[in-house]
C-alpha cells in the first residue's frame, strides 16, 4: 500500500497537499495527529476537526480514529499552533505551525487516485469533477486529453486494480466508501446517462437545471440509490437536479411535475 506524502521540507505542507496523519489523541475539537516527512523525519502537528472527520448520511455511525491509527487526509489550512484553540502539540513536532486536515474534501479523492493512475500525472487523463459523500460513495468524472486514451479504463486499471488500491487507501481498512469512475461527456444528456452508473438509462430529458431520467423498473432502486444517493451524486456531478422515473413514463409530464415542484419550493 502506498504512502501519500508531499515533499514537505523545511516548511509545512501547503493547503491542497495530501498527507498521512498519525493519530495521537482525541479531544472535543477533534483528532490530534502528527504528520511526518518520510524523507527527513520532520514532524508537524495536525488537527482533524470532528466536523471534518466524515460527512456520512443520516443514521450512519462515523468512524472513530484511535491513537496509533493512520488516516489519509488533505491539508486545508496551516495555522499558528501556539494560538490554536485546545492546542495539544506533540513533543518533537515543529513549533509554530499546525496543519488543519480534512478527510471529506472531494479533492482528497483526486489526489489519491492520481497516486495510482500514471495517466493523470502525465496529463493524458484529466479529472473533470468529483461528487462525494465521504464515507459512502464518490463519483469521479474523467476525460482523455488525446485520441486513443481510455480515461475510464486507465483509472480503473486491469482487474480494477487501480480503483481498488485507491479505495483501500482512502478508507484505510476501516471505511467503506466506494469509488465510481464516470466517463465525462460535453453533452449534458450523455454525461448524466454516464453519471447514473451502475444502472442503464433508457431515456433522459434535460430542461434548464432539471433532469428526468428513466430506468427499467427492476433498476429503479439502484438508480435512485439508498437515501437517493446515486441520483444525488449524479446530479452534483452534472450540475442538475435529477428525478428518476420508470421506463415508459411520459418524460414531458414528469418534467412538468418537477418544474411545478420547483416553483412551489421557490414560493415558500
Amino acid at each position: 500500500m502506498r504512502t501519500i506524502r508531499s515533499d514537505i521540507g523545511p516548511q509545512p505542507p501547503l493547503a491542497g497537499t495530501t498527507v498521512t496523519a498519525h493519530v495521537r489523541t482525541a479531544g472535543p475539537d477533534g483528532f490530534h495527529c502528527t504528520v511526518y516527512d518520510v524523507a527527513t523525519g520532520r514532524a508537524w502537528d495536525a488537527l482533524l476537526p470532528r466536523t471534518e472527520a466524515r460527512d456520512l448520511p443520516d443514521g450512519a455511525a462515523p468512524p472513530r480514529p484511535a491513537p496509533g491509527d493512520r488516516v489519509v487526509a488533505l491539508v486545508v489550512d496551516v495555522v499558528d499552533a501556539a494560538g490554536a484553540e485546545g492546542a495539544d502539540v506533540a513533543d518533537g513536532t515543529e513549533g509554530g505551525a499546525r496543519l488543519v486536515l480534512s478527510t471529506t474534501a472531494p479533492e482528497l479523492v483526486e489526489r489519491i487516485l492520481a497516486g495510482f493512475v500514471d495517466e493523470i500525472v502525465t496529463g493524458r487523463v484529466v479529472i473533470k469533477g468529483v461528487a462525494r459523500v465521504a464515507g459512502s460513495k464518490s463519483k469521479v468524472a474523467v476525460a482523455p486529453t488525446s485520441p486513443g486514451v481510455d480515461a475510464r479504463g486507465a483509472c480503473i486499471g486491469r482487474g480494477a486494480s487501480r480503483l481498488k488500491a485507491a479505495a483501500a487507501l482512502l478508507n484505510r481498512g476501516s471505511g467503506r466508501e466506494r469509488l465510481e469512475i464516470i466517463e465525462y461527456a460535453g453533452d449534458r444528456t450523455a454525461f448524466l446517462a454516464n453519471a447514473m452508473n451502475p444502472v442503464q438509462v433508457t431515456d433522459v430529458l434535460v430542461k434548464g437545471g432539471n433532469a428526468v431520467v428513466a430506468v427499467e423498473e427492476h433498476q429503479l432502486s439502484g438508480g435512485i440509490g439508498e437515501g437517493g444517493l446515486n441520483a444525488e451524486l449524479a446530479g452534483r456531478l452534472t450540475g442538475l437536479y435529477v428525478r428518476v422515473v420508470k421506463a415508459g413514463t411520459d418524460m414531458h409530464q414528469a418534467m412538468d411535475r418537477v418544474l411545478a415542484g420547483a416553483r412551489v419550493a421557490d414560493a415558500r
